[in-house]
């Protein structure tokens, strides 16, 4: 009974410990917010996306699930604005700083010391001023850019931050310099290195590269390097005029998103949601039966390119239970199957070098289907549509002048790479 006695004291014990952590952390929260305000700045607990709409470098510009947190706002000593905020997505948690440039200028990723590159980032490295010394790492788009940028005032300041944190893991995204990993949880060691972030843009700015200024983007959620894709969200229209499958009940869409790579075909891409419903019935060891109703939620990844013209019906896949048209390769046939209703369009359009290019590429199948283009691509997911993308772009430039004449064509709207 002693030992039943006590337990009602323990749980009291748990319960005032639980209260007295809760108490400890909103003191600090406290204190923590007032520090930020004594400093004139801004905290925000619940940031709309549009903190971070106009940036399309990682860790921004990856995924399609992306969410702003914390936020810290305000000016530094100079009056150069500056955010502090907490972001994650499906490649990346965590904090990054920034404050404002002068002018929107080219990607350029800049690390050194304790710090690795970031998730995503296509790049191409370029030899590091002397002046920085071993450790660090430079990429940009163009060299030539980082030939201009990098100039002697920049690396000092690069060194000054060096010397204070473990590592350094900035970039250039339109007229925000970004920096991973700043020292949110104190303002007074996040004075002095926004302080030393302003110091690093003051060097950019200072440096004439106006020749080099990039044009304003729409403020919406982009894509790292497809500046003409373009998120909806949800449109569930779509589900009237896509191959979806219509089985089933409670259809819905997400993730939509619509653009194009290029000069090539415009596409939209989006997970199509729905559920179906049955009916189970069992019979326990005693003979009484009993009826559930049992829904399942299902998903499938749906992507489309709009084409330039009404195309005959052409079905590109892996080789399986139906080995489709039979072409002179039998390396090709072994694993493709070509389903078509006009056999000499397959003939014209599934030529030696396009079989070449099929099984270099080996992409996911397709058909036309009028004047689309619809994918299995087996996910949703930007790597995904950008390499279907691509494919399918010089899938359509292999094809060949005649062909796209005789479709009502002047000429072949895809030229080749």
């Amino acid at each position: 009974m002693s030992g039943l006695s006590t337990l009602p004291l323990v749980v009291i014990g748990l319960s005032l410990i639980g209260l007295l952590a809760v108490v400890v952390w909103f003191v600090r929260r406290q204190r923590y917010l007032k520090s930020l305000r004594d400093r004139g700045w801004t905290f925000v607990g619940s940031p709309s996306f549009a903190t971070v709409a106009r940036l399309n470098n990682p860790p921004f510009g990856l995924g399609f699930k992306r969410s702003p947190d914390d936020q810290i706002t305000g000016l530094t000593s100079t009056g150069r604005p500056f955010q502090v905020i907490e972001y994650g997505s499906e490649y990346w948690k965590g904090w990054v700083g920034m404050v404002t440039l002068s002018r929107r200028l080219p990607e350029l990723w800049i690390t050194g010391g304790q710090t690795g590159p970031r998730a995503g980032v296509s790049a191409t490295m370029v030899p590091v001023p002397a002046q920085l010394g071993s450790g660090w790492t430079v990429g940009v788009q163009d060299p030539a850019f980082a030939n201009e940028v990098l100039s002697g005032q920049l690396c000092t300041a690069l060194l000054a931050l060096a010397g204070s944190q473990p590592g350094v893991n900035l970039s250039i995204d339109g007229d925000q310099l970004v920096i991973q990993d700043p020292p949110h949880k104190d303002s007074e060691l996040l004075a002095p290195w926004l302080e030393q972030l302003a110091a690093i843009a003051a060097a950019i700015d200072a440096t004439p590269l106006d020749h080099w200024i990039q044009p304003e983007r729409e403020a919406r959620l982009g894509f790292y390097q497809h500046p003409d894709w373009y998120w909806i969200g949800q449109d569930d229209s779509l589900l009237q005029s896509t191959p979806t499958t219509r089985g089933g009940h409670d259809h819905s869409t997400s993730d939509v998103i619509r653009g194009r790579d290029g000069d090539g075909p415009p596409f939209v891409a989006f997970t199509h949601h729905w559920k179906t419903t049955r009916t189970e019935t069992s019979t326990d060891s005693e003979g009484r039966t009993t009826t559930r109703t049992v829904t399942e939620n299902h998903s499938e990844p749906i992507l489309g390119f709009e084409l330039p013209v009404h195309m005959p019906w052409i079905q590109v896949s892996r080789r399986g239970l139906g080995a489709g048209i039979s072409f002179e390769s039998e390396a090709f046939n072994k694993r493709f199957a070509i389903h078509a209703r006009d056999q000499k369009f397959a003939y014209d359009v599934i030529h030696p070098r396009q079989m070449e290019f099929l099984m270099a590429t080996q992409p996911a199948p397709f058909q036309v289907v009028g004047n689309w283009a619809w994918f299995e691509p087996g996910r949703h997911d930007h790597q995904t549509i950008a390499r279907n993308s691509l494919i399918l772009r010089d899938f359509l430039a292999w094809i060949p002048r005649f062909v796209w004449k005789n479709l009502g064509l002047q000429d072949a709207p895809y030229p080749p790479r």
